[in-house]
């Protein structure tokens, strides 16, 4: 089978000229239509105004900006309140806007987002520092959408102006609970914190240093009461002896009597001794040297002993005079014995108590890691809500005085820069502009109803060019169409008709495309009209 044959473009417009009509026709009725529907449009009227954000005119050094969000979150923000259900029922209420709707009892939900249609909100680039932003809104009346412009400008700024005092009051509200929370913790950590103190005082910082320094001080003091200890044990049993050996001789002088001056010099010499070795460390040495508290130490025993030994003397002198009858070194020595016997119990007495602080102190040094660890932690966590504390209250007092100066002189604030515009020349539609494109979808309609009308016939075998591409023969002969005479006769009254016919037709066809162009609202939802 052969193939279409491709027409040349003056066989094209052969074939338009004749189906010119189909081309004419529909072209007038669509382009008229459009265009009386372009012309019944009603105008639409927009007005303007400018509103400029001021940025704070007080350092943030001095008090931080009560708005944080960048001007398209707080533009979305405050035009949510603006345009709420609301605030847009009392401009309708107001202006008597959108009438034909109201009178059709339409949903004040559906007016409301017609109202919403045509109010526009475009943020400024704040390219070159400045920020602002501007309000529009259309409508069919120039002095109507002048009003509503200026009333909407003046509702953001209020608007603003409301946000930033509710954001403020809001955040003061919020710190005063957050501080009245932790002031009750803090208040809590510190009694806690000072029972812990109290009840534990090894915790505090340095007190391990200081129960070694007791420690030491108190093994010197031990091993002083301990050498005293075992010296007067060995005297004790010294006179034991003696005094077994006197009472054995019961007529006898005593050979060799313990005199107690021979004692009492051997102690002062031992004491200068020690006397001596102090002066020599302290030279060099300070009273908390472990040495020279070992020497004090000593030196204070010695002290004790020659009070001790003076006391016993006395006591012997006067025993001597009461018992003229008895020897005079057995009671002597009786007497020095049990003064011993006591002195030993009190110094062994001693040394239990020294050894029990000792042992006190070991058990607490012992204790101290742990109850320092502890207290550590209570130091730590009372620092830290402590600086929380101080934190909220400086966050509470800056936004009280933020609060102070805040339409004046803190905070971005809404200034109108320019008043809303009394709109001159309509918007909306762009008849300049609609009208060559009425013509052009006419021209269209026409050329797609010729190319609907005609697109049979370019598959059909019309002359001998198609004859021979499809049936690849030669044209022999041709028969003329045959034409009666009363067909003849009848042609100019069929002609007439169909120029009747064309001429009513133009008018309806192009009425019943206008209201359908009217209903469908395209052309409004196209230019933004009403």
């Amino acid at each position: 089978m052969a193939s279409f044959r491709v027409r040349t473009p003056a066989e094209y417009l052969k074939l338009l000229w004749r189906r010119r009509y189909f081309v004419l026709v529909p072209s007038i009725i669509v382009a008229s239509a459009m265009g009386y529907a372009i012309y019944k449009l009603p105008n639409v009227y927009e007005s303007r105004t400018t509103v400029i954000v001021d940025p704070p005119k007080v350092s943030a050094n001095y008090v931080q900006p009560v708005n944080q969000i960048d001007l398209n979150s707080r533009l979305n923000s405050i035009q949510k309140q603006v345009t709420s259900r609301t605030e847009l029922q009392r401009l309708i209420n107001r202006y008597g806007l959108y009438p034909e709707l109201m009178a059709r009892n339409t949903p004040i939900e559906l007016v409301i987002d017609e109202m919403n249609r045509y109010i526009f909100v475009q943020p400024y680039s704040a390219a070159s520092g400045v920020y602002a932003f501007q309000i529009s809104y259309r409508g069919p009346d120039p002095r109507t959408v002048r009003d509503v412009t200026a009333e909407l400008a003046a509702r953001f700024i209020d608007a603003n102006s409301d946000e930033t005092r509710r954001q403020v009051y809001t955040t003061i509200d919020l710190l005063e609970g957050r501080i009245n929370e932790v002031k009750t913790e803090l208040e809590k950590i510190e009694s806690e914190r000072a029972g812990f103190l109290v009840n534990n005082p090894d915790a505090v910082t340095g007190q391990e240093q200081n129960l070694l320094g007791q420690m030491n001080s108190l093994s010197m003091i031990r091993q002083s009461q301990q050498n005293s200890i075992d010296s007067l044990r060995s005297q004790i049993t010294m006179s034991e002896q003696v005094l077994a050996n006197l009472k054995t001789q019961e007529s006898t002088e005593p050979e060799a009597p313990l005199a107690a001056g021979q004692t009492e010099g051997q102690l002062r010499a031992k004491r200068a001794d020690y006397e001596g070795q102090l002066k020599q460390l302290l030279v060099t040495y300070t009273e908390k040297y472990p040495e020279v508290i070992k020497l004090r130490v000593q030196i204070e025993s010695i002290n004790r002993e020659l009070e001790d030994l003076k006391a016993k003397t006395e006591q012997e002198r006067l025993t001597k005079r009461a018992s003229k009858t008895a020897n005079p070194q057995i009671a002597q020595l009786e007497i020095k014995l049990a003064a011993d016997r006591a002195d030993l119990a009190r110094k062994n007495s001693e040394l239990d108590q020294t050894n029990r602080q000792l042992n006190d102190l070991q058990n607490r040094l012992r204790n101290s890691p742990i109850l320092a660890t502890e207290a550590t932690k209570i130091e730590r966590d009372y620092n830290t809500l402590r600086k929380r504390y101080e934190d909220l209250l400086s966050m509470r007092d800056n936004a009280r005085f933020g609060a102070k100066v805040i339409n004046d002189f803190s905070g971005e604030t809404f200034r109108m820069a320019d008043p809303a515009n009394l709109p001159e020349a309509p918007a909306s539609p762009k008849r300049n502009m609609l009208y060559p494109m009425a013509l052009l979808v006419g021209l269209l309609s026409g050329l797609i109803a010729a190319a609907a009308v005609e697109a049979r016939a370019l598959l059909t075998i019309r002359d001998s060019r198609d004859v021979a591409h499809y049936t690849r023969l030669p044209l022999l002969v041709t028969v003329p169409k045959i034409v009666t005479e009363q067909e003849r006769q009848r042609l100019p009254l069929l002609n007439a008709t169909k120029v009747f016919g064309v001429i009513v037709l133009i008018p309806l066809a192009a009425f019943l495309l206008y209201q359908g162009i009217k209903l469908s609202r395209l052309l409004s939802m196209v230019t933004g009209s009403y």
